[in-house]
């Protein structure tokens, strides 16, 4: 275990230490484990956020930019479902004081969106090459109690919680001088509201990082070994700084019901055991339902599933807590698509002991209007390494064949000759994602047909 997740599982312990003891509430332990079931899935996005939130701000502080040096690696496992198409520039804000001030910089018409998400992971803010004039711009983050007036030119950015996660994506295209890229990178910054326009002060500058670094257990992994008490607590905690929704009134109720809420966590050793039995089963049986969740009215075609919107969930706990777990920071479908398959064309599960291959006609290539890439994952959705070190093929990069289609090769050994198409597979099971950044109408209604992957 890495340094950097020490001190995360010492904040998951004291989340047992440091309690307000409450008594339990009337609940029998059939219903607390429903209860507890439906309260796994409410509090999941949150809970994995907060955990996600230690483990980066205890080597870098609330308020500083973490920026990669390159597209991540397999290592890299602080966010599920990476993508190696871009450069990540990330920071955690805290506006329970006052407004932060997020200054996103000009890229030079280089592809980029700066997406900005409460801590339900829903987007709040997307200033992107995809919206005309929102970069460079400033922009203020600002709680759900605050109340006052903005300088001229900040435009607002109103958060329900306090806790706030910046992820800027900056496009790395092959062939890219990364200097360039880093100087991006490096003019965002983040400033509270009270020293706006203050020349004297300095923002934290920008920490670059090796994506390369370990990162230790990965958040969901985190989360999925936590015992009932304890995942509650944690909910309990994260609630007090981050206070419900109004639309979540009919949840909390059913929570107070086990003594459980915004600041009231349960003392571990005075909790009847049967109440600790239907914790530990009704966190079990959410994740269980997370695992084998299929999103109602999402599309199916030659294998591939759309997810449907992400980045605005309302009330829909459930597919919120599964986007959380597979694609945590999920942006706006108009910035970025992620359709998905652990299949081939026959519906067989995509292994390493075959041979692939993907066919893109060339009337046929997936509609963006930014730019779109294959990447490939292990089941639980990170990166697995290869010799060559690739991860993910981009469209730029791809050789075409004469009449303009594209073949993609997906198989564990090297294929003879040319090998610019080949995307490593490993010996055992795997999953592809098509990104399609700033779709078109076609991959936004999901009519565009993505080609299946065929065994060979």
């Amino acid at each position: 275990m890495s340094s950097a997740v020490r001190p995360a599982a010492g904040f998951l312990a004291a989340a047992l230490l440091a309690v307000t003891a409450l008594p339990v509430g009337a609940a029998e332990p059939s219903d607390a484990r429903a209860i507890a079931r439906d309260g796994f899935i409410y509090g999941y996005p949150l809970v994995l956020m907060e955990v996600t939130k230690r483990i980066v701000t205890t080597a870098t502080p609330a308020g500083t930019f973490v920026h990669m040096l390159s597209g991540p690696t397999p290592p890299f496992r602080v966010v599920v479902a990476p993508n190696g198409d871009t450069r990540y520039s990330s920071a955690w804000v805290d506006v329970s004081h006052e407004p932060q001030v997020l200054h996103v910089p000009d890229a030079g018409g280089r592809y980029f969106v700066a997406e900005v998400m409460d801590a339900w992971t829903d987007v709040i803010a997307d200033p992107t090459t995809r919206i005309p004039r929102s970069a460079p711009g400033d922009y203020a983050i600002v709680g759900p109690q605050w109340n006052g007036t903005l300088p001229a030119g900040v435009r607002a950015v109103r958060s329900s919680t306090n806790d706030v996660w910046v992820l800027a994506r900056t496009r790395n295209a092959a062939g890219d001088d990364p200097s360039v890229i880093t100087a991006i990178q490096q003019q965002y910054r983040i400033v509270p509201l009270s020293h706006f326009g203050d020349a004297a002060y300095q923002a934290p500058p920008g920490v670059m990082r090796d994506p390369n670094t370990g990162t230790g257990p990965a958040p969901p992994a985190l989360v999925a070994g936590m015992t009932g008490i304890t995942y509650f607590n944690v909910l309990a905690n994260a609630l007090a700084a981050n206070p419900p929704r109004a639309a979540d009134a009919p949840i909390i109720a059913r929570l107070a019901a086990l003594g459980i809420g915004p600041g009231k966590t349960l003392d571990a050793p005075t909790v009847d055991p049967a109440l600790r039995d239907a914790l530990d089963a009704g966190v079990r049986d959410g994740l269980a339902l997370l695992q084998a969740y299929d999103p109602p009215g999402v599309r199916h075609v030659n294998g591939w599933h759309w997810t449907a919107d992400t980045g605005r969930f309302g009330t829909n706990y459930t597919y919120r807590a599964f986007i959380a777990m597979t694609l945590l920071a999920a942006n706006l479908p108009e910035d970025a698509l992620y359709p998905e398959t652990s299949v081939d064309g026959s519906g067989a599960q995509l292994s390493g002991e075959h041979r692939y291959v993907m066919h893109f006609a060339a009337g046929n290539l997936p509609p963006v209007n930014g730019f779109w890439s294959l990447t490939l994952y292990t089941p639980d959705h990170y990166f697995v390494p290869n010799a060559i070190d690739r991860y993910t093929l981009r469209d730029t990069a791809l050789r075409r064949n004469a009449d303009g289609s594209i073949d993609v090769v997906i198989q564990h050994d090297p294929p003879d000759g040319d090998q610019t198409n080949w995307l490593p597979a490993p010996t055992g099971p795997f999953l592809v994602t098509l990104r399609l950044y700033w779709a078109r109408q076609a991959g936004l209604d999901a009519s565009y047909r993505i080609p299946p992957i065929e065994r060979r």
